[in-house]
């Protein structure tokens, strides 16, 4: 119950039984009053009377019309004459209208007025006495007209009590609301700070939650820096802060063998020809300035693009990865543009920057796109002006970007009217073997048939608009799977169900209709989408939650440097990517790297889930590096 629910009953309580007995009082000193003075008032008119007929020479008929006319009057109970031998002379008794007043007020608080009494006489000659008694009744209505005036004060004063009660109240209580929500944060494993309230007692509570929020946001930075001082040791040049080959070309593989929206985008590759030359004339200290703005403008550019990555391959290649960019050629001018304006921006004469771009898609391998890169770089170098080359890969890289876009928007116009999607679906287990949810990768059937992948058709989803509306459908096709499997499932969403502000809104209506489907269900949402939309990450969140629906990170890993975000998210469950558990069985750095993920969701009292586990010596490895889950081409059911 409520605090406002027992303010209004406590007051209640104690208004009912202020009136209780303040009426008990009232009534008993009213009636006792109205009693005395209808005494009074009995005998004054008596009195009255008998004066007024001993001083008249009355017959008996007179006396009997000056005693009817008295009794006709309607105030009186009981008019009365009794002769000097106690003969009865007149009597009259009359009834008073009824005012409504209730049995019980008569029985709780009685009135009995004295009866009125005088003498009547004839000079010395007594004729009689008169008796009067004036209705009770009368005094009843003006008890009951009491009771009500006082009903309606109490009723009254309770209203404007637990009015102005209410309002103090939430004044007071204002600062609960937000201690109340940073508690039931923290119990979704979201960290973050509050202001103190001046109320000591919450500010005491604010500032343990505070110091809780502090502690393991100060845990996950420590882990954070010292995971990317270990990368820039062994995978960042030194002098640009870009990423080495080898580690670039890992990105780039695990990007090949994605199978969600990474699987497809571009590549760029540009060289600056002559850079020993370059050394001899300009100095090696004016070289080392350019390259570290080459560096620091590329490291802009790909906080700018989520999920791009910038590498120096060699001493003068730098190659540019755009994720999701469906053209070339656009990647390369970016890539270009950071080259030449740092040269300008030196005061360095352009050199030679031949440059080549490539479309690379799922399945691809290392050695086709990096061929075709340096294929289309030596014809960019024996051109005359250099241009940008774009690497034929395969018939789709020579089909015109405005032709593709057209068939893509068909297909999936298609998919969507027709329902031709499909979830593919890959174990999640734990150390014994154990099914923790089945993970469902969405495919698409085309008119022909044939399946593509997410890698395939979802970066033309956000090129075209169309994000928003595939990941209802999957939510829909999900839904539709556990309501015949009633098994645990997993589906992956795309950025666009944290930006659109409606998804949240739709996602929990269908929750509504289909309720006890929700704790079967897990979404998994992007590393980078993640960080870069914590609002939307929230609000999703906040509208699933209830109906035991699971929301997790996937792809961990690129972003260390946005681990201290991790405990402000709330997230259920982590999933490092592949890039970082491929050849973990010999590979010390992701070694320490999984170690460290599965440290941070132990503290967090999250799962810790490795992601594209190839064989059976990276599964027990995964697992003896704390991972409490495990995914990928080597993970089966069976033990």
């Amino acid at each position: 119950m409520s605090l406002y629910k027992q303010l209004w009953i406590g007051l209640a309580l104690l208004m009912i039984m202020v009136f209780g007995v303040t009426f008990v009082i009232n009534g008993l000193s009213s009636s006792r009053y109205l009693e005395h003075q209808l005494s009074i008032k009995n005998a004054d008119d008596a009195t009255a009377l008998a004066l007024s007929l001993s001083q008249q020479d009355l017959d008996d008929v007179l006396l009997e019309l000056q005693l009817a006319a008295k009794a006709d009057q309607g105030s009186y109970e009981l008019v009365e004459m009794r002769g000097p031998t106690n003969a009865l002379i007149f009597s009259r008794t009359n009834s008073f209208p009824d005012q409504g007043v209730p049995e019980w007020l008569k029985s709780l608080f009685p009135i009995d007025s004295e009866v009125g009494s005088a003498k009547v006489s004839s000079g010395w000659s007594q004729l009689g006495t008169v008796y009067i008694k004036s209705h009770d009744d009368f005094a009843y209505g003006q008890l009951w007209t009491a009771a009500k005036r006082m009903s309606i004060a109490m009723i009254l004063a309770v209203a404007i009590a637990g009015i102005a009660g209410t309002l103090i109240l939430r004044l007071v209580l204002n600062p609960l609301k937000q201690v109340v929500e940073q508690a039931e944060a923290i119990g979704a494993r979201r960290f973050f700070k509050i202001d103190e309230p001046a109320t000591r007692e919450f500010a005491l509570v604010t500032r343990s939650m505070n110091e809780l929020a502090d502690r393991v946001k100060a845990m996950l930075t420590q882990e954070a820096s010292r995971l990317e001082k270990t990368r820039e040791n062994t995978e960042i040049d030194r002098l640009t802060g870009l990423v080495l080959r080898d580690p670039f070309l890992r990105r780039l593989r695990a990007m090949l063998e994605s199978d969600d929206e990474n699987g497809r985008g571009s590549v760029a590759l540009t060289r600056i020809n002559d850079l020993a030359k370059m050394n001899q004339v300009y100095g090696r200290k004016t070289l080392d300035t350019l390259l570290e703005q080459i560096g620091s403008d590329l490291r802009t550019l790909i906080r700018e693009n989520r999920g791009w990555a910038a590498g120096r391959l060699n001493g003068s290649d730098f190659c540019l990865m755009a994720p999701t960019e469906l053209d070339p050629k656009a990647a390369a001018e970016e890539l270009y543009s950071v080259l030449a304006h740092a040269f300008e921006s030196n005061s360095i004469d352009t050199v030679e920057l031949p440059s080549a771009c490539v479309e690379y898609a799922k399945d691809d391998t290392i050695a086709q796109v990096m061929t075709a890169l340096d294929g289309a770089l030596v014809s960019s170098e024996h051109q005359e002006s250099m241009p940008i080359v774009l690497a034929s890969r395969g018939s789709s890289s020579v089909i015109p970007l405005r032709e593709q876009a057209d068939l893509w928007q068909r297909e999936l116009q298609y998919a969507l009217e027709n329902k031709t999607f499909r979830l593919q679906l890959f174990p999640v287990i734990d150390a014994d073997s154990r099914l923790i949810h089945e993970e469902g990768m969405l495919r698409i059937e085309l008119d022909d048939h044939s399946q593509r992948s997410a890698g395939e058709f979802m970066p033309w989803a956000h090129r075209l608009g169309r994000a928003h509306e595939v990941d209802r459908a999957v939510v829909q096709l999900a839904l539709d799977h556990i309501a015949t499997h009633l098994s645990p499932l997993c589906i992956n969403l795309s950025a666009s169900c944290l930006t659109d502000t409606s998804f949240a809104i739709w996602f929990e209506d269908l929750l509504l209709k289909r309720r006890s489907l929700g704790s079967y269900l897990s979404l998994d949402i992007g590393e980078s989408s993640a960080y870069a939309h914590p609002e939307g990450f929230h609000r999703l969140t906040r509208r699933v939650r209830e109906f035991g629906v699971k929301v997790g990170v996937e792809h961990m890993g690129y972003m260390l440097k946005d681990i201290g975000k991790l405990g402000e998210l709330g997230v259920d469950y982590i999933k490092v990517d592949s890039l970082f558990v491929r050849e973990i069985d010999h590979n010390t750095g992701n070694q320490a790297l999984l170690r460290t993920f599965a440290y941070i969701s132990q503290s967090l009292g999250v799962p810790c889930i490795g992601e594209g586990v190839s064989n059976a010596a990276e599964r027990e490895k995964t697992f003896d590096c704390g991972a409490t889950g495990a995914t990928g081409p080597g993970v089966s059911l069976e033990p």
